[in-house]
């Protein structure tokens, strides 16, 4: 496996099928959330805390970004 700085990344869409959320599973085990305008938010997905709450992520980003694996 490349040393990319990260494990596996999933996109989230909207109901318009554009992207609305790149999720990207880091080495550190944290989710790197890249939202809307640029925003980026870093969820650990053991305690479903968003590690950066001065940006607001969505429930239902949370819940994808706890189901992350590396496989």
């Amino acid at each position: 496996m490349a040393d990319n700085g990260f494990l596996t990344g999933i996109d989230l869409f909207d109901c318009s099928g554009r992207v609305s959320h790149t999720l990207t599973l880091e080495i550190d085990g944290t989710v790197r959330v890249e939202l809307p305008g640029g925003r980026v938010a870093r969820i650990d997905p053991g305690t479903r805390q968003n590690l950066t709450p001065h940006v607001p992520v969505p429930t239902t980003v949370i819940d994808q970004a706890v189901h992350l694996r590396p496989w």
